[in-house]
């Protein structure tokens, strides 16, 4: 009676088996870590500091001028209209649409008003998540910011807080 090779036994296999998928377990996490790095890293901080402390200062212009308004998104189209506050100098407002870690479905609109005093614009299809919010003027003279989260069928009050 001879031994039978080892690779017709089932206890090598068996101990074979789970280093394998533990290796190409690794090899494909791999893959996908390189694949998808994270958009939020920054290189030069101190410049960033600097674009923050600024952009500071629009949000007090903002508060300043008392600017309130709602905000109501639909599928294919953005409105924001304004409840309270200066707003005899704005001609038209850029709304931008930051994804809170995935940079490829941010988005914006360019709103212009319409003779009911609201600032209407037609948008693409976007993706459902989490957004930050940013609304100024084209001059860019002030900026509001809300978080919000997509598909919302209410309207979001905007107001000029730092959150």
């Amino acid at each position: 009676m001879s031994p039978t090779p080892w690779y017709k036994n089932f206890w090598p296999w068996f101990l074979i088996f789970f280093p394998l998928v533990a290796i190409i377990g690794c090899i494909s996490l791999f893959i996908t870590a390189i694949g998808n790095g994270p958009d939020m890293v920054v290189d030069d901080y101190y410049k960033k500091g600097k674009a923050i402390n600024l952009e500071l200062s629009k949000f007090d212009k903002a508060k300043a001028l008392y600017l309130h308004g709602e905000l109501h998104i639909e599928s294919d189209k953005v409105s924001f209209k304004f409840n309270k506050g200066d707003t005899s100098n704005i001609h038209s407002l850029k709304l931008s649409f930051y994804h809170r870690t995935i940079q490829d479905h941010d988005f914006s609109a360019h709103l212009t008003p319409n003779a009911n005093g609201e600032f209407t614009a037609i948008i693409e299809p976007y993706i459902n998540g989490t957004y930050t919010v940013f609304i100024e003027p084209t001059d860019g003279s002030w900026k509001l910011k809300e978080n919000i989260t997509l598909p919302n069928e209410q309207s979001i009050a905007i107001s000029p807080e730092y959150k």
